[in-house]
């Protein structure tokens, strides 16, 4: 898995830093996947500690994205 997404950046507001509410839904969206076993125990735990060490979105745009359906 990359996480390294390339529409993300100070173009795009990545620069931008995050509230406690932008890193709830990223925990809440982590938590759900998990909870459906899309997420190992092991990525989980991954990306969970990404998400507490995140600065700015393009710290957790990648985070989610493959979570997302088209």
């Amino acid at each position: 898995m990359s996480y390294e997404p390339m529409d993300v950046g100070p173009l795009y507001g990545g620069d931008r830093p995050i509230l406690p509410t932008d890193r709830q839904l990223v925990v809440d969206l982590l938590t759900a996947a998990h909870a459906d076993s899309r997420l190992t125990d092991w990525d989980f735990s991954m990306r969970m500690n990404a998400v507490n060490a995140a600065r700015t979105f393009d710290d957790l745009i990648p985070l989610t994205r493959d979570l997302m359906t088209p």
